[in-house]
């Protein structure tokens, strides 16, 4: 091997790994672009497609004790399956503001479902007060065609 020249092998192997980093940012950029359909909590009826991934957004902080579950009766799962959530805080952020809960889902099949999500505090804990009157309940009728 002459000084200076890089191995065939590696260089492939350097050549998959870099498209393979270019395909992984191209595809978050495009995510990013073209996210998840957003619907706010106003938004009582929801109509997507089969396969479409999509959020409802509501005013949230969980500074208070109280948080937004997923309530009974879970919505039908081969119309729509729960894919996770996340939070984004009001900027700029401060202990004790609010922001914006996002319930992620992904439309499975044709059908109506709906999803019940619940504002309760300290759900899930010995705490927590079942029959609050506090607590809050947003329910959103989903077709999927």
């Amino acid at each position: 091997m002459s000084e200076g020249r890089i191995p065939g092998r590696t260089r492939t192997v350097g050549i998959v790994v870099a498209v393979a980093a270019l395909a992984a940012a191209v595809y978050a950029v495009v995510s990013q672009l073209t996210g998840p359909v957003v619907f706010g909590e106003d938004d009582r009826e929801i109509t997507v497609s089969s396969g479409t991934h999509f959020s409802i957004r509501l005013k949230d902080n969980p500074s208070t004790g109280f948080r937004w579950v997923l309530a009974a009766p879970e919505p039908d799962p081969a119309v729509l399956r729960r894919t996770g959530g996340h939070y984004d805080a009001d900027e700029p952020a401060r202990p004790g503001s609010g922001g914006l809960r996002y319930v992620d889902f992904m439309a499975r099949g044709a059908g109506h479902t709906e999803v019940t999500l619940r504002y309760c505090f300290r759900c899930g804990t010995p705490q927590a007060d079942e029959q609050d009157e506090n607590s809050r309940i947003r329910r959103f009728r989903v077709t999927v065609d």
